[in-house]
């Protein structure tokens, strides 16, 4: 195993019940952060490449883990507004502890809802200079790959009901959610991430390859006007895309409701060939992935993101 099973680091309670893990080298001292959120059924030190990531960055630079009340197997009774709600919290903690330095948010899968959700959505929060998006993917198609088409229906109907009859926040039966990585759900948020046409307005639904470019304005279009780097990770051999996504197509339509909106695009943005959802692969593949992330965390320390 070429992953250690410890990792050195400093727990943060950045709310009375919330945690983060913030990870240390040895001759560091870092004034800047990059805030790390995974995906559906993550928590600490779960991501594969979350440590050789943060042994690869600058020693200006600190991964912290965001542990958020979502985490494991509470994502099915959260939802990515409570996720941004806390996400606040943290960003807002850490600045006080480095009050001059640069903030970066990264995401992985639902971690990218996360993360836009945090740059678009409506509200006041602590501003951040940089998003990363790897593995931004929709829930909704990559059901396919564990419902056939009448039991997702089926599952669709029976949460619309609940939520038409006031219980949006009951838990499910245990058939409906507990295929989807294994986790009890309310009506509410399997709407929400199955998000029925044919408006498709579920709130996690952020990256499917059939939404209209007005979607992609209100997302990426609204996050580029708050004057937020973005650098999008989409990985090329991601098992949960389905093949008649045109992948590189996708990321081309999430840059131009960004930048068209006046957002500067880290160099790195576009397509990382090999990689597998999580960026399991080490060697090649993985070092690529650091290598995109610590250029584009050059690029917001020297002001350079978005020059040609």
């Amino acid at each position: 195993m070429s992953t250690t099973l410890k990792s050195p680091g400093i727990l943060h309670r950045y709310n009375a019940r919330l945690v983060a893990f913030e990870h240390t080298r040895s001759h560091s001292t870092p004034s800047n952060t990059l805030f790390f959120i995974g995906g559906l059924g993550d928590g600490l030190l779960t991501t594969p490449y979350i440590q050789s990531l943060s042994a690869a960055l600058s020693p200006s630079y600190a991964l912290v883990e965001i542990l958020l009340s979502s985490a494991y197997s509470g994502w099915g009774t959260s939802s990515i507004s409570h996720d941004v709600d806390e996400m606040a919290e943290c960003v807002a903690y850490f600045q006080s502890l480095r009050p001059n330095g640069k903030v970066v948010l990264m995401g992985n899968s639902t971690g990218c809802q996360d993360v836009l959700g945090y740059c678009s959505f409506e509200g006041s929060r602590p501003p951040v200079h940089g998003a990363i998006l790897q593995a931004p993917i929709s829930d909704r198609e990559a059901s396919q790959f564990i419902y056939s088409r009448e039991d997702f229906e089926e599952n669709i109907e029976l949460a619309r009901t609940w939520v038409e009859e006031g219980r949006g926040d009951d838990v499910l039966p245990n058939h409906v959610s507990l295929p989807f990585l294994g986790a009890r759900c309310t009506a509410k948020r399997w709407l929400s991430l199955a998000s029925p046409g044919p408006e498709h307005i579920g709130e996690d639904d952020m990256f499917s390859s059939d939404l209209d470019s007005t979607r992609f304005q209100s997302t990426f279009g609204t996050a580029g006007r708050r004057g937020v780097a973005l650098m999008v990770l989409y990985s090329g051999n991601d098992g949960f895309v389905p093949s008649a996504v045109d992948k590189a197509a996708l990321v081309a339509r999430m840059e131009k409701a960004f930048v068209d909106a006046g957002g500067r695009l880290g160099k790195g943005s576009g397509i990382l060939p090999g990689a597998s959802h999580t960026v399991r692969e080490e060697g090649n593949v993985r070092e690529e992935l650091h290598k995109r992330v610590i250029e584009f965390l050059d690029e917001i320390e020297q002001g350079t993101v978005g020059n040609t």
